[in-house]
C-alpha cells in the first residue's frame, strides 16, 4: 500500500512573505496579549475584563488571536512554565513583568497553536517585547534566545493520538499533539497527579482531589473540558419574536448561530461583533452559558412574585427572574458593591419589568433587607472550579486550604438567603464550583441546622458530561411550620 506522503509541520512550512501591515497588526496583537496579562494578574480582575478594552478596532482574524494567547496563556500557565525553566537560570516567575508575560506568549504560540510558524512567534513577540518601558537593552535578545531554544526542543506535531497515552514526551495542544525531543513529563507510575498536572495544565492538588472523586479516566476528561475554548451561548429572552426569528435577524448581521440544546438557548459559531449587534441591543438575547440557563429557571417564581436574588451581578439569572414574575412582580437584586450593581441595573433595565438594586455588607451576617420575600436565589462566589475553561485564571488563584473558607462565607450567605425567605417559600443554592465542600456539604449543613426545610431537586453539573459550564444547584422549600 503506498503511503501518504507526510504532511509538513504548519509552523515548519513554506509561507509567502507577510505585508507591511500585517506584520504590524501582528505585532499589534502580541503587545496586547503582554499588555492584557500583566494588567491581569497585576489587578486581580479576569482576562476577559483586560482584553475587553483592547479588542474595539483590532480586525476579526486578530481579535481571535489575541483571545487564544490570553486565554491559553493563562489556561497553560504551569506547563509553559515547566517548559521556560528548563532553558533559563532564573526561573520565569522571578524575570520583569513584560519578559515573564513575553517568554510565556511566545511559548504558547510554539507549542500549543499549529497555525503560527516558530519564525513569526518568537519574532513577533520580542519586538511586541521593545515597546515595553520596564525592559533593558538585553532582554529582546534574551528572550530571542530562549523561545529559539524551545522552539528546538518540540519534535514534531501531529493530530493523531500518540501510541503510548502516557507518553512523558507528548502534551495535548489546541489541534492534537505536541511531541519533545526529551521526557517532558513525569511517569504516570511514579507520580501520576504530577504527570497530569502538567500534561494537562491544573494545580496538582486539584488533580489530586478529582482522581479520587472521579478516577483517572474521568479526570482527564474533566480536565480536557476544562482546557477546550468555550462556546458562545446565549438566551432568546421572552420579548423575542420566536427563536427562529433571532438566528435569522442573528444571520442578517454576519452572526453564525444555531439552536441550543435548551428551547430558549442559541451557540454561535462564530460570534465576532457580537458585542455590536442590534439583536442583543433590540434586547431578544441575552448572552449566557446553558447550565447558568438551567439554574436561572429552576426557582421559577410565579407571575406576581416577590424575588431576592442575593448575590446578583451581573445579572443574568436576575433578568430571568424578572421575566418570570412579570409585571405584578418584583425581583430585588443585591450585591457587595456599586460597580457591580450598576452592572446589574443595566441588565435588568432590559426586561422594563419592576426591580431594585441593593448594596448589602461583606459580611452575610449583617444583611438585612426590609420585609421577606417569596423565593430567593442564593448563587453564591465560589472557587470557579466548574468554569476553569471560561475562568482560565481561576485554577491558579485558588488554594486547597481556600475551599474551608469559602464554604464557611457560602453557608453565611445562605443562612442570610433563608432569614429573608417567608414560610412555605423556595430558596436556590447555586455555585459554578463541582467541589463538595462549597456544594453538597454547606446544604448538608443547612439541613442540620433546620429542620424546616424540604430538598426538591439537586444537580451537579460537570463540563465534559454536560453541554455548558460545571456548576451546582439545590432548590429547597421552607415549610410553613
Amino acid at each position: 500500500m503506498k503511503k501518504k506522503p507526510k504532511r509538513p509541520s504548519p509552523q515548519r512550512g513554506a509561507r509567502a512573505p507577510a505585508s507591511k501591515a500585517a506584520i504590524q497588526s501582528s505585532l499589534g496583537v502580541r503587545r496586547a496579549a503582554i499588555a492584557a496579562l500583566i494588567e491581569t494578574v497585576e489587578t486581580g480582575r479576569y482576562i476577559d475584563e483586560t482584553l475587553s478594552s483592547r479588542l474595539p478596532g483590532i480586525d476579526s482574524r486578530d481579535r481571535r488571536l489575541l483571545q487564544e494567547i490570553g486565554y491559553g496563556v493563562l489556561r497553560h500557565l504551569n506547563t509553559l512554565d515547566q517548559l521556560i525553566n528548563f532553558h533559563l537560570r532564573l526561573t520565569v516567575d522571578r524575570q520583569k513583568p513584560a519578559v515573564m508575560w513575553a517568554l510565556r506568549t511566545g511559548a504558547y504560540q510554539i507549542v500549543y497553536l499549529s497555525r503560527v510558524p516558530d519564525h513569526a512567534a518568537v519574532n513577533q513577540t520580542v519586538e511586541a517585547l521593545k515597546s515595553f518601558p520596564d525592559t533593558d537593552g538585553k532582554a529582546p535578545g534574551f528572550v530571542n534566545a530562549v523561545l529559539h531554544k524551545l522552539a528546538r526542543a518540540v519534535r514534531r506535531k501531529t493530530e493523531d493520538e500518540p501510541i503510548d497515552p502516557d507518553d512523558p514526551t507528548v502534551i495535548p495542544i489546541r489541534d492534537g499533539y505536541c511531541h519533545f525531543d526529551r521526557p517532558f513529563l513525569k511517569l504516570i507510575r511514579l507520580d501520576r497527579a504530577a504527570h497530569l498536572s502538567l500534561k494537562y495544565s491544573m494545580p496538582q492538588w486539584i488533580i489530586s482531589r478529582w482522581v479520587e472523586r472521579f478516577g483517572e479516566e474521568e479526570t482527564k476528561r474533566l480536565c480536557e473540558a476544562q482546557n477546550r475554548t468555550p462556546s458562545v451561548t446565549a438566551r432568546v429572552m421572552r420579548n423575542a419574536p420566536s427563536r427562529d426569528a433571532v438566528l435569522e435577524a442573528l444571520k442578517a448581521e454576519g452572526l453564525e448561530a444555531g439552536p441550543g440544546s435548551l428551547d430558549d438557548s442559541i451557540v454561535f459559531t462564530e460570534a465576532a461583533g457580537l458585542e455590536g449587534s442590534k439583536t442583543l441591543a433590540n434586547g431578544w438575547i441575552q448572552v449566557q452559558d446553558e447550565t447558568a440557563i438551567r439554574i436561572g429557571w429552576v426557582l421559577h417564581p410565579p407571575a406576581g412574585a416577590r424575588v431576592l436574588d442575593l448575590c446578583a451581578a451581573p445579572g443574568g439569572k436576575a433578568l430571568q427572574l424578572l421575566e418570570q414574575v412579570g409585571p405584578t412582580g418584583h425581583v430585588t437584586a443585591a450585591d457587595q458593591s456599586e460597580e457591580k450593581l450598576e452592572l446589574v441595573r443595566r441588565n435588568l433595565s432590559r426586561a422594563g419589568g419592576n426591580f431594585t438594586t441593593v448594596l448589602v455588607p461583606e459580611d452575610p451576617d449583617a444583611i438585612a433587607l426590609s420585609g421577606t420575600f417569596t423565593h430567593v436565589l442564593v448563587d453564591a462566589p465560589c472557587s470557579n472550579s466548574g468554569v476553569f475553561a471560561r475562568r482560565p485564571e481561576a485554577r491558579w488563584r485558588v488554594r486547597a486550604a481556600d475551599l474551608k473558607s469559602l464554604s464557611n462565607l457560602q453557608s453565611k450567605l445562605f443562612e442570610a438567603g433563608l432569614r429573608h425567605l417567608a414560610p412555605g417559600g423556595r430558596i436556590v443554592y447555586a455555585t459554578c464550583s463541582v467541589e463538595p465542600e462549597e456544594n453538597e456539604n454547606v446544604i448538608a449543613r443547612a439541613f442540620a441546622l433546620h429542620s424546616s426545610l424540604t430538598e426538591l431537586d439537586t444537580k451537579l453539573f460537570l463540563p465534559h458530561r454536560t453541554r455548558g459550564d460545571g456548576g451546582f444547584y439545590s432548590l429547597l422549600l421552607l415549610s410553613r411550620t
